[in-house]
């Protein structure tokens, strides 16, 4: 007889940036919290990340509303930086967050 094991629910893409920052150092007010559909970009041209210094995350959801929610109740939740925008574009379906520092845009000076 086989001994059932637990399935492990999938976590939200809000507690996977909730999970990250506390993993690098907590301090919510201290990272931006964003929406976009083109991740890369935004996050290098954008913000100026250095990708190899600076940490970051990219969750994708299955849709723009649910990262709109994620990230509204991220900065709801624990405050930290982001823009709000009324508008909602179907194909930004990336919730990222970043730490700022010095470098980036905003900055953490």
């Amino acid at each position: 007889m086989s001994i059932p094991q637990a399935v492990q629910a999938r976590l939200s893409p809000a507690e996977r940036v909730t999970q990250f920052i506390e993993r690098n150092g907590g301090e919510h007010p201290r990272w931006f919290i964003g929406v976009t559909c083109n991740p890369r970009e935004r996050l290098l041209c954008e913000h100026c990340i250095n990708a190899t210094r600076d940490p970051f995350l990219i969750v994708g959801c299955d849709t723009a509303e649910e990262a709109r929610r994620a990230e509204y109740s991220l900065r709801k939740k624990h405050g930290g930086w982001g823009k709000r925008f009324d508008g909602l574009d179907p194909a930004a379906i990336f919730v990222y967050t970043i730490r700022m520092s010095a470098t980036t845009i905003p900055n953490q000076r």
